[in-house]
């Protein structure tokens, strides 16, 4: 939840995409899969974040 309120502070477009992924990984049925699947997804962001800030960034950034 506090890495939530962080990224809320910079972007709220990014801290509902992360915290649909939360859901997702709480909510669906298929733990393990879900689990993976959440981790390489962030996993890519983080990436496209280090590789490419300024693609990353909002409108006005």
């Amino acid at each position: 939840m506090v890495a939530l309120f962080a990224i809320g502070v910079m972007s709220i477009g990014w801290m509902a995409l992360v915290g649909a992924f939360i859901a997702g990984e709480k909510m669906l049925p298929w733990q393990r899969l879900a689990n993976r699947s959440v981790a390489v997804a962030l996993a890519a962001i983080a990436l496209g974040v280090a590789v490419s800030p300024a693609a990353m960034s909002g409108p006005g950034m």
